[in-house]
């Protein structure tokens, strides 16, 4: 197929009069492909609301589709919704994927830890949008709709891709949640008490967690165990690139917590002062 896509995807983007919903064209456009008599769609969905309030904290809806080659029109006009609902967007991002990337993943509910690939599988071209919440859903503004497609053309001609929908926090309010959360266990860290739950200490979930369940396991240690956790510190930090959710600010809190265990006579033995040296190295050349 000779025509691309990605081309479309290089149009500036139209400015258009406010639409009674913000995503009303792209809304449009998915249908037009799911009910697309050719199409082959495979669907899936998730919904998840606070227990006690009812109120929607999560939502993904994924249409996986496969389209004939002569059904590019409707890839078209799903970019050209993209284009005309995007005055009400507050991000708006298109491209190709390649396989050097990070993969980028529009996130689901509060975590950060939980969404939808969008720049998979490598060589796809994908374009998403962001919208806030409207207040009657969301009066405190921390929640956002983000809608995206991706396709990438088969090796039998066909155009094979995904439509996505997803409900979740914005990345401000997560980033600052993380912040603030950070900040807390520094705190109690410093008091050598511990702030995190059992079921984080228990399953490790993140590298943030599970680093900082090993340095508070050597608050109390004798000399041999923390030996052995600074060695599992050492060997979660060489693997940092194998953790999608590591961010800066969590890099920045482990440096200065190790800069402080190095600095502390408490930690001095030579084996593990040579280890938790080894492990803000390891640190600093992580990317």
């Amino acid at each position: 197929m000779k025509t691309s896509v990605i081309r479309l995807f290089s149009l500036a983007l139209a400015v258009m009069p406010l639409m009674a919903a913000a995503q009303s064209n792209i809304k449009a456009a998915f249908d037009a492909i799911i009910k697309c008599p050719d199409a082959e769609i495979t669907e899936s969905h998730t919904l998840d609301r606070d227990p006690v309030t009812g109120i929607k904290t999560g939502q993904s809806d994924v249409y996986r589709y496969v389209l004939p080659a002569g059904k590019l029109s409707l890839l078209k006009n799903v970019v050209s919704a993209f284009e005309k609902d995007a005055d009400m967007a507050y991000s708006v991002n298109r491209g190709k994927s390649v396989n050097t990337e990070s993969d980028i993943v529009l996130t689901v509910g509060n975590n950060g830890n939980d969404g939808v690939y969008i720049s998979s599988p490598a060589d796809c071209e994908y374009i998403y949008s962001l919208y806030l919440a409207p207040p009657s859903e969301d009066p405190n503004g921390i929640y956002r709709y983000a809608y995206g497609m991706n396709f990438k053309e088969t090796a039998n001609g066909k155009l094979a891709g995904k439509l996505i929908i997803t409900y979740a926090t914005t990345l401000q309010y997560r980033q600052k949640a993380e912040r603030e959360r950070q900040f807390d266990v520094l705190r109690s860290f410093s008091n050598g008490v511990s702030v995190l739950p059992s079921s984080t200490q228990t399953s490790q979930e993140t590298w943030f967690d599970t680093l900082m369940s090993y340095f508070q396991g050597m608050t109390s240690a004798n000399t041999q165990t923390r030996i052995a956790l600074a060695t599992k510190a050492f060997n979660v930090i060489k693997k940092t690139g194998y953790y999608s959710e590591v961010t800066e600010a969590d890099k920045e809190a482990v440096r200065e917590i190790l800069a402080g265990m190095i600095s502390d006579k408490k930690y001095s033995e030579s084996v593990l002062s040579a280890l938790l040296n080894q492990c803000l190295v390891a640190l600093s050349n992580t990317k």
